[in-house]
């Protein structure tokens, strides 16, 4: 299985993401996707955002697959989002990885789409509008939603 850190791919276009996983000697991946800092002012607002975030980029991931996997880490803990992955078609994959990562890490208009898609995302799973396959990472975002500081 080849091993991804989303961050390592910060700096990539779609383009160099399409060549660097054609690279790769399988279709299985397992993608990493770096908790950031907790912001100390608003822990609840922090914990929501990286699991609600998180939980777009599996369901993305979830779409582009063949098969899927993801661990929940706990929200106290400083472990990474993982999602295991096999997938038939690389360009869809580097197309999906892509977006993830312009969500990430970009300022221009693709994070802005990233975002709103991931609120759309959010409210619709919660009213079974469209299929959930990150239930446990949405799950903890909700919670964290409500909490008072």
């Amino acid at each position: 299985m080849n091993s991804i850190n989303i961050h390592d791919l910060k700096n990539y276009n779609a383009k160099l993401i399409a060549e660097y996983l054609q690279q790769q000697s399988r279709n299985a991946f397992q993608i990493i996707i770096p908790k950031d800092r907790i912001d100390p002012d608003d822990i609840n607002f922090s914990i929501f955002w990286q699991y609600h975030m998180a939980a777009y980029a599996g369901q993305k991931l979830y779409n582009v697959s063949e098969s899927f996997a993801y661990t929940v880490p706990c929200p106290q803990s400083k472990n990474n989002f993982h999602f295991e992955i096999q997938v038939a078609d690389i360009k869809r994959l580097s197309t999906a990885l892509a977006f993830i990562i312009c969500g990430y890490y970009d300022n221009d208009k693709t994070i802005l789409r990233f975002n709103e898609e991931a609120a759309t995302f959010l409210s619709d799973s919660f009213e079974a509008k469209t299929e959930c396959n990150t239930w446990g990472l949405l799950h903890i975002a909700n919670e964290y939603l409500g909490k008072s500081p």
